[in-house]
C-alpha cells in the first residue's frame, strides 16, 4: 500500500472532519486524488455523505494531496519541512528550539534542511531551557524589529516559557511560537501516533490557553495544507502594532503529513501599516504644545522605531523650554544630554506636578496616582500602538485626546505642521521661548552636574550604582550596547551612563525577572546579523548585559552561559551582587513606612541571598571552561572568564580586560560586583 494506509472508521471520521475544514485550500487535483467520484458528486448537495461512504468503503486515503508514508521511513516534503521553509520565507532566519516526543518530524525536518538546503534555512539554536529561548527571540526582535521563532513542546514546553511570555507581551515584542501537540490517535493510525508513555500524560485540556491571554494570535495546523498560510497571518498579528508574541500549535500526525511543495506570495502577508494622526488632531496637538507654558512629553518605548528619537528632539528644539521624560527606560527615547531632557524614571519623576500639557507618547504608566499626579487643570493628549492599554484591565489614566498612531509618523507630522504653519511660527517669535530654552539649559546643566558629583572614585572606594554607572561609561567603548536588568540600580546607572545613541540602552519593558540572561544574546545577534546585512568588515560593539543578583538568579543562568560558549556569541556580563532581592522591601516600605519591615533583617522577610553563590565560578564552569577561580588574567586561552571585584581599582582594571576579551578577541567574560 504505497499510497495509502487502512483507516478505522474513527479515523476515516476525523480524516474528514480535517477535509472539511481545510476544504478551502484543496485543488480539484487534490480532491481526485481522494476519490475519482468525488469531481462526479462534488456539485451534488446530497451527495456528501454518500461520497464519505465511498472514500471509507475503499479504504484508501491520501491525506488530501499527500501520502502517509511507513513507519520509519525517512520523511519527504513534510508539514513539519513546510514549517521551516515557510519560516525562511517570512523572513525568519533563527529559530530557537527546546525539542521534545512531539518533534519527530521537525527534528527529521531539521536535518534534511540542514543538509540540502544551507544558506537558505533558519538557523537552529539549541536552549536548554525554554526561558532563554523566548528571550534570545525577544533581544533579537527588540533590536530588528523582525520577529524570530520560538520552538516549545507541548505543555510543559509551553509553561516553561514563564515570565517570557508576559515580557514579550507587555514589551510588544514580535515573536512566532510553535508548539508540538500530543497525538491524537492511539493504535498506530497515522505516523506520528502515540508511540510513548508521555502522550497520555501530556495531553492538556486546551493548550493555547496556557498562553492566550498573551499573545496576540494563537492558532493551531489542522492539516499540511495551510501550514504556510497560519505562518503568514500569525506573523501579521505579531508585527501588527500592538507587536506581541503569537502561538501555533500541531499534533505529530499533521506535522508528519507529505504534502507538495508549495510558497505564498509575501508581498500579499505583510502586517497592518503605520497609522498617521488626523489633521485636526495634528491641530490640537501641536497648538497645544507651543501655547502651553510648562509642556512635558512624557514617553515609554517610542525609541524602539530608531528613528524616532531624531524627530522627538526636533520636536523640542521647535519649541524651547519643552520637558521630555521617558518613563519606561526600555528604550532610547530621547537623548540623555539633551537640554528638554529630564532623564528616566519609572513614573515617579516629579515633573508631572506642575505640567499644564502633557503629551503621552508610546507610554503605558506615566505617572503613579497616589503619588505624582499632574494638576487637574493639565491639558492632556495620548499617541501609542495601544492608547486604551487593551489588555490591562485596571488602566484609568486620562487623556482630552487619544489617537491609536505611529509615534514616528505622528511626530514627523507635529514637526512639520510647526514649521509650516504661520500662526504657530509667529508665535514661536515671542522673546519668553527663548527665554525658557535658556532656563531650561541651565537647570539641565546644575542636574548633570550633580549626577557627576555622586561618584566615589578612589581606587579602594567600594563599588556601588553611582560609580558602576560611571566607570562603565568611562571605560567601556563609545559603541556598547547595554542590555539592562538591574531592577532597583537601573535609574541610577541611567543617570550615570547618559544614554544618547538611538539602541544603546535596551531594558524590558516587563516585569518578569531574568529577561536579560536570553535577551543579551538575541541583541548580540542581531547586531551582528545586521552588521552582515550591511556587508561590512566592521566588528559590531560589544553587548554588555548588567543584571542583578536576584534577576539573574530568576531565569536558568548556566544555560544562558551555556548557549554563549556553545555558540560563542560575545557577551561581557556584569553580575550586581547586593546579596538578594531589595524591589520587595522598597515595596513593603511604601505601603507599611512604619511597619514590622523596617526593622526585618533581610532573612527575616526573604529576600537574602546570603551566603551567595560564585556567580564568577558559575559562568566558567557553565560554559565548559577549566576550573579555576583566581581574578588573573592568565587564563585567556578559555572562552568564557570570570572575575569577582569589589573596588574601584577591582572594576576598572576588569572593565580594561573586557574591552581586549570581548570586543576584539570575541570571548566571554562575567563580572561580579560584590556591593
Amino acid at each position: 500500500m504505497a499510497q495509502g494506509v487502512f483507516l478505522q472508521r474513527a479515523v476515516c471520521r476525523r480524516s474528514l472532519r480535517v477535509l472539511g475544514g481545510a476544504s478551502h485550500s484543496i485543488s480539484a487535483r487534490s480532491l481526485l486524488r481522494i476519490s475519482p467520484s468525488f469531481s462526479s458528486h462534488r456539485n451534488d448537495p446530497n451527495a456528501s455523505a454518500s461520497t464519505a461512504r465511498g472514500i471509507c468503503g475503499r479504504r484508501l486515503y491520501s491525506g488530501l494531496s499527500t501520502t502517509i508514508g511507513r513507519r520509519g521511513e525517512s520523511a519527504g516534503y513534510t508539514t513539519a519541512f513546510a514549517l521551516f521553509e515557510g519560516l525562511w520565507e517570512a523572513g525568519i532566519t533563527s529559530c530557537f528550539v527546546n525539542v521534545g516526543s512531539d518533534h519527530p518530524s521537525i527534528i527529521e525536518a531539521i536535518v534534511k534542511g540542514k543538509r540540502e538546503r544551507p544558506g537558505r534555512w533558519p538557523r537552529i539554536i539549541t536552549c536548554p531551557s525554554e526561558i532563554i529561548a523566548i528571550s534570545m527571540a525577544d533581544g533579537y526582535a527588540r533590536v530588528t524589529g523582525r520577529p524570530q521563532a520560538v520552538l516549545v513542546h507541548v505543555d510543559v514546553g509551553t509553561q516553561a516559557l514563564g515570565q517570557g511570555i508576559h515580557n514579550a507581551s507587555v514589551g510588544r515584542v514580535p515573536i512566532f511560537i510553535f508548539a508540538g501537540l500530543c497525538p491524537y490517535t492511539e493504535a498506530g493510525e497515522f505516523v506520528g501516533s502515540r508511540t510513548e508513555y508521555m502522550h497520555w500524560l501530556q495531553e492538556a485540556p486546551d493548550q493555547k490557553a496556557i498562553v492566550r491571554q498573551y499573545c496576540r494570535y494563537t492558532g493551531e495546523v489542522r492539516t499540511g495544507l495551510n501550514i504556510k498560510q497560519t505562518i503568514g497571518r500569525a506573523l501579521q498579528f505579531a508585527s501588527s502594532t500592538p507587536k506581541g508574541p503569537v502561538y501555533v500549535a500541531s499534533a505529530r500526525e499533521v506535522l508528519a503529513e507529505r504534502i507538495e511543495p508549495y510558497s505564498l506570495p509575501q508581498d500579499q502577508w505583510v502586517p497592518i501599516g503605520p497609522a498617521a494622526l488626523p489633521s485636526d488632531a495634528i491641530h490640537d496637538v501641536a497648538t497645544a504644545l507651543v501655547q502651553a507654558e510648562r509642556p512635558l512629553i512624557i514617553t515609554g518605548y517610542s525609541g524602539r522605531d530608531r528613528r524616532t528619537p531624531e524627530v522627538l528632539v526636533s520636536l523640542a528644539d521647535l519649541i524651547p523650554g519643552i520637558r521630555v521624560h521617558d518613563t519606561g527606560g526600555s528604550d532610547v527615547c530621547f537623548p540623555f544630554t539633551h537640554a528638554a531632557s529630564e532623564g528616566s524614571r519609572f513614573s515617579t519623576h516629579e515633573c508631572t506636578k506642575d505640567a499644564d500639557m502633557i503629551l503621552l507618547l508610546d507610554c503605558d504608566v506615566p505617572w503613579i496616582p497616589s503619588r505624582n499626579p499632574p494638576p487637574a487643570h493639565t491639558k492632556i493628549y495620548h499617541i501609542d500602538s495601544d492608547p486604551l492599554n487593551q489588555q490591562i484591565p485596571v488602566s484609568f489614566f486620562p487623556a482630552h485626546g487619544r489617537w491609536k498612531a505611529d509615534s514616528y509618523t505622528a511626530l514627523t507630522q507635529l514637526v512639520d505642521h510647526i514649521k509650516r504653519d504661520s500662526v504657530i511660527a509667529s508665535a514661536l517669535k515671542d522673546p519668553k521661548y527663548k527665554a525658557r530654552g535658556v532656563a531650561r539649559a541651565e537647570v539641565h546643566a546644575t542636574r548633570l552636574a550633580e549626577i557627576a558629583s555622586l561618584p566615589r572614585l578612589g581606587d579602594g572606594d567600594r563599588l556601588d550604582g553611582h560609580n558602576i554607572g560611571s566607570l562603565m561609561k568611562n571605560s567601556l567603548l563609545d559603541s556598547t550596547t547595554f542590555v539592562v536588568e538591574a531592577v532597583t540600580t537601573a535609574q541610577i546607572l541611567s543617570d550615570q551612563i547618559q544614554p544618547d545613541r538611538p539602541g544603546s540602552w535596551i531594558n524590558c519593558g516587563g516585569t518578569g525577572i531574568g529577561w536579560s540572561n536570553g535577551a543579551a544574546l538575541g541583541v548580540k545577534m542581531a547586531l551582528a546579523d545586521m552588521e552582515g546585512e550591511r556587508g561590512t568588515a566592521h566588528t559590531p560593539g560589544m553587548v554588555c548585559q548588567v543584571v542583578g543578583d536576584g534577576s539573574f538568579m530568576c531565569a536558568a543562568p548556566s544555560s544562558a552561559l551555556w548557549v554563549a560558549s556553545k555558540y560563542e556569541i560575545p557577551l561581557l556580563t556584569i553580575v550586581l551582587n547586593n546579596g538578594g532581592w531589595k524591589a520587595p522591601r522598597n515595596s513593603t516600605q511604601i505601603v507599611y513606612p512604619d511597619g514590622l519591615n523596617t526593622t526585618a533583617s533581610d532573612d527575616e522577610i526573604n529576600i537574602s541571598f546570603r551566603p551567595t553563590p560564585n556567580y564568577a565560578a558559575l559562568a566558567e564552569a557553565a560554559a565548559g571552561s577549566d576550573s579555576g577561580w583566581q581574578n588573573t588574567a592568565d587564563n585567556s586561552g578559555t572562552w568564557m572568564k570570570g572575575l569577582r571585584v569589589k573596588t574601584v581599582r577591582d572594576f576598572r582594571s576588569a572593565l580594561e580586560l573586557a574591552n581586549l576579551r570581548v570586543a576584539q578577541e570575541r570571548k566571554g567574560m562575567l563580572i561580579e560586583v560584590l556591593m
